[in-house]
């Protein structure tokens, strides 16, 4: 027994065989590759997710101010200029706006004309068969986010002398200061009129505290509309004005795809008209397109979509009733494992049931042979504007 016990303990003494360790290795490995491309592919998901609603809370947080400009289109804009100074004469854009070609010529209206209040045209940005991602201007007096921007009044004369609407509000009242324009209405008359006011040909602003200088010639029964354009800056324009364009510079995302670009907001300087280098918006963009929804029977309803603003401010209030925004970028970065299911996307709308007003997007010639690795989007914004209608 004593025997038989020893060579029993020697026998269990001699571990696993070569061809034993070498199974339970492989199999060890085989469930570790399961696991580490489990866990990889969970992680990839993640950061994907993550980055697309990071692109999702900047699309909503930067196209928001782009559609509450776009509603507010027109906001103290003058339709003609005081009879007793025609020669009024401002200033607008006065150098290269980044992106399109001869911007004075597409998107100035001064001198002499009156503003317009929206306008856009091709840029030089992803142009494929003669189309191009838009450059969007939009002016009104609220187009800038300066505190003097945000306040009006109105103003009127009877016998018993001058009348000024107050609001009893440090945020909305003026203080002597803030830069306006005085607009004289006559919306009774046929056809009405809105008079930018000036002293001079070249004098169409003045300190709140002085804006009585502005008001003549004037009667009793006049009605003036006073409108905040800058703190305190004298006025190089009447307005202010908003650019939005495309453009792809060394400092954007490396997880956009080729041939985006970012979406810019651009004021133009009150100083001396040139534009500021801009506020980012949106990341990895690959079009803007606008379209217009215009009444022009008088009707009352849009019964025309068009890429083509009206030519004149006098059509663009008489005719423009809607305006669409369309911005193509994708959301998150690159994908592997992700293939888009078309090689174009409609950037804009088909109104007849066939033809696409904006343009139709053809995603492997312009943005290249990956374009199907990432997740694109269309973003859409219908603005019914507020202050064109006359």
């Amino acid at each position: 027994m004593h025997w038989r016990s020893s060579m029993s303990f020697k026998r269990d003494k001699r571990g696993f065989t070569l061809v034993e360790l070498l199974v339970v290795m492989a199999i060890f490995l085989t469930v570790i590759f399961i696991t580490t491309s489990a866990f990889e592919t969970i992680v990839h998901r993640v950061s994907q997710q993550s980055k697309s609603a990071e692109t999702q809370i900047q699309g909503i947080v930067g196209l928001e101010l782009l559609r509450a400009d776009l509603e507010r289109a027109g906001f103290g804009l003058p339709w003609s200029f005081n009879i007793t100074t025609p020669g009024v004469a401002y200033g607008e854009a006065v150098s290269p706006l980044n992106v399109p070609t001869n911007p004075s010529t597409l998107f100035n209206d001064a001198p002499p004309s009156a503003p317009r209040a929206i306008l856009s045209g091709n840029s030089t940005f992803n142009t494929y068969e003669g189309v191009s991602s838009k450059y969007l201007v939009i002016k009104s007096t609220l187009a800038d986010a300066n505190p003097a921007a945000a306040k009006w009044t109105t103003v009127s004369y009877d016998a018993g002398g001058r009348t000024t609407k107050e609001w009893g509000d440090v945020d909305r009242d003026f203080v002597d200061d803030d830069r306006v324009i005085v607009v004289k209405n006559s919306l009774i008359a046929t056809p009405p009129t809105r008079e930018l006011m000036a002293s001079a040909s070249t004098v169409f602003s003045s300190r709140f505290a002085t804006y009585t200088t502005l008001t003549n010639p004037r009667q009793n029964g006049d009605t003036f509309e006073i409108y905040g354009v800058n703190p305190s800056t004298n006025l190089w324009m009447p307005f202010n004005r908003a650019d939005y364009y495309i453009k792809r510079e060394s400092g954007i995302p490396k997880s956009c795809a080729p041939n985006t670009g970012i979406l810019y907001r651009s004021t133009i300087s009150q100083v001396d008209g040139r534009p500021s280098a801009g506020v980012p918006l949106l990341d990895c963009v690959a079009d803007l397109q606008v379209v217009y929804g215009l009444d022009t029977d008088a009707t009352g309803i849009v019964n025309t979509h068009t890429v083509d603003p009206p030519a004149s401010a006098a059509l663009i209030r008489e005719q423009l009733r809607e305006i669409r925004i369309y911005v193509l970028a994708h959301e998150g970065k690159k994908d592997r494992i992700y293939s888009h299911p078309s090689t174009t996307i409609d950037v804009g709308e088909s109104f007849d049931g066939s033809t696409v007003t904006g343009r139709r997007f053809k995603l492997n010639e312009i943005i290249g042979a990956d374009y199907n690795r990432y997740r694109w989007k269309v973003y859409t914004i219908v603005v019914r504007p507020k202050n064109l209608i006359q």
